[in-house]
């Protein structure tokens, strides 16, 4: 299947919520982490981004297959959604870590948080145009003259991929979008700003042929579906613990996933019956998922991995974005290098 064909949604939050909704991330009844018990587990909770899908299929794989167990981990997963501020959960305790992502990150450390990015699950961010194969726009220069459907939210990531691309604002005409293909279909936009995992995946299940064009293929990369937690579970020698073995056993999930993502789909819909998963879409997105979370650098290097010339590209987008909080300090590699000591997981 194509890269080019179809999508899906990742959160990459263009104005993700902040410490603010602190309230809003609190998980009743679960803390960060607990000590083990001897003979037992460590119990801790893990902040999904998303509602459940096929989206965290790796990490579902990684829990159905014991990987976490074996790892001494009882790891409850929370799912997200509109109302829950994942950043909030890990500075509260309610989380060890969470799944964020950089210009989030960002935001929530200039409210004061002390957040540290330690992994990256996209390689490429998720962000696209989706156009219709009849019309298909396949370079920033397509766009001039077109109009895209585009949530207001996103108004400052497709300005600031125009101005990477030399193309000014007021040569593309914005048309507020509820994240609705209806708009595209129906001929009312040219393209619609969505997610490479999401809405042309749904066009796709529909039979109708879609073009995605990814902004990460044209300059605009921002790092996407982020291991975060707090600077002081670094610095704490049992948690700092905890953290090498959750990244491991979640890397071992997200390489079978690699090698079957249809098992992955299959698992997310019986774990989650009433989540009203449709199992085709499910499949689709998983096939779909492996352009954007997987690469050469993964494959010399591990999942998750990062490397300093993605760190500098974020920084440059966050001046562009006039997104405050961001320093090289945002990062932190020194759990993947202890993960991948021995080399990327087989």
């Amino acid at each position: 299947m194509s890269s080019q064909q179809i999508t899906r949604r990742t959160v990459f939050s263009g104005l993700g919520a902040g410490i603010g909704a602190l309230a809003l991330g609190t998980l009743a009844g679960c803390s960060r982490s607990t000590p083990t018990e001897p003979g037992g587990l460590s119990a801790l909770a893990y902040q999904l981004s998303w509602t459940h899908s096929v989206q965290f299929g790796g990490t579902y794989l990684a829990q159905d297959r014991g990987f976490f167990s074996d790892q001494g981990l009882e790891v409850t997963l929370a799912a997200g959604g509109p109302n829950v501020a994942g950043d909030a959960s890990t500075v509260s305790g309610a989380a060890l870590v969470n799944i964020s992502a950089a210009d989030g990150v960002a935001r929530s450390n200039a409210e004061g948080a002390d957040l540290v990015i330690v992994g990256a699950q996209y390689q490429k961010s998720a962000a696209t145009i989706l156009s219709l194969a009849g019309e298909p726009i396949t370079s920033p220069e397509d766009l001039q003259g077109k109009k895209i459907g585009v949530a207001s939210a996103n108004n400052p990531a497709l300005t600031a991929f125009l101005s990477i691309n030399g193309i000014s604002p007021e040569q593309v005409e914005f048309v507020p979008s509820q994240y609705d293909p209806a708009v595209l279909t129906a001929g009312q936009v040219d393209g619609l700003y969505c997610f490479y995992n999401d809405l042309p995946v749904a066009l796709a299940v529909q039979g109708i042929d879609a073009y995605s064009m990814l902004l990460a293929d044209f300059g605009y990369n921002p790092m996407s579906q982020t291991y975060t937690v707090l600077r002081s579970s670094l610095q704490d020698e049992a948690t700092r613990d905890q953290l090498v073995r959750l990244l491991r056993a979640d890397a071992q999930g997200w390489q079978l996933y690699q090698t079957d993502p249809q098992a992955a789909a299959d698992l997310t819909v019986q774990m989650f019956p009433d989540a009203g998963l449709d199992l085709a879409t499910q499949q689709e997105q998983a096939e779909v998922q492996l352009d954007i979370m997987f690469s050469e650098t993964t494959d010399e290097f591990g999942f998750g991995w990062f490397t300093d010339e993605q760190i500098q590209e974020n920084l440059g987008l966050f001046e562009l974005l006039g997104i405050d909080g961001g320093t090289e300090q945002l990062w932190d590699r020194t759990l993947l290098e202890e993960v991948y000591r021995d080399g990327p997981i087989a």
